[in-house]
């Protein structure tokens, strides 16, 4: 038997998965009302234009560091994703923007700096190839968020899904 082995596209494939999520989030934004959009649903829960700006938060931290620049202040990149969150339209620009820069900063970056360890904002030393799918997967958590908020709101639809 003869077998041949073939390599995994690992950054294409999280390149991919990465453009499906933004596919999905999108979708969810614009289909929470807009006057609920930077409205707490009780509690200690945030708005949906804050989710948004803490799922885009780690990515932009991601891309700054395969860029081979210093991250910023967690304080100054939230303030200045909530700002650019602040209407639905400007989520889903800066939702794009993001995710297009990351995807161009994990094509050009090399196969040693995505196996250097880099320490997160979270505490954790890992490779930064790990830290990417992290940061990918977290625009995921965020998106759950955003279902959670539909269906408050007594939207049960899968909006991913239907588009």
């Amino acid at each position: 038997m003869n077998t041949t082995l073939q390599g995994i596209d690992a950054r294409g494939y999280l390149q991919g998965w990465l453009k499906n999520l933004v596919n999905m989030y999108t979708s969810d934004v614009n289909a929470i009302p807009e006057d609920k959009w930077n409205v707490g649903m009780g509690g200690c829960t945030r708005p949906a234009s804050e989710l948004t700006a803490d799922a885009l938060s780690f990515v932009a931290w991601t891309t700054r560091v395969l860029n081979g620049e210093a991250p910023r202040a967690e304080g100054e990149a939230m303030k200045e994703l909530t700002a650019a969150c602040a209407t639905k339209e400007g989520a889903v620009t800066t939702v794009q923007g993001t995710a297009d820069a990351f995807a161009a900063a994990l094509a050009a970056a090399s196969e040693e700096s995505l196996a250097k360890p880099v320490m997160t904002p979270f505490g954790m030393e890992m490779p930064l190839f790990l830290v990417c799918q992290i940061a990918v997967n977290h625009v995921w958590y965020h998106d759950g968020q955003l279902n959670y908020i539909h269906c408050l709101l007594g939207d049960g639809e899968m909006h991913w899904m239907s588009e």
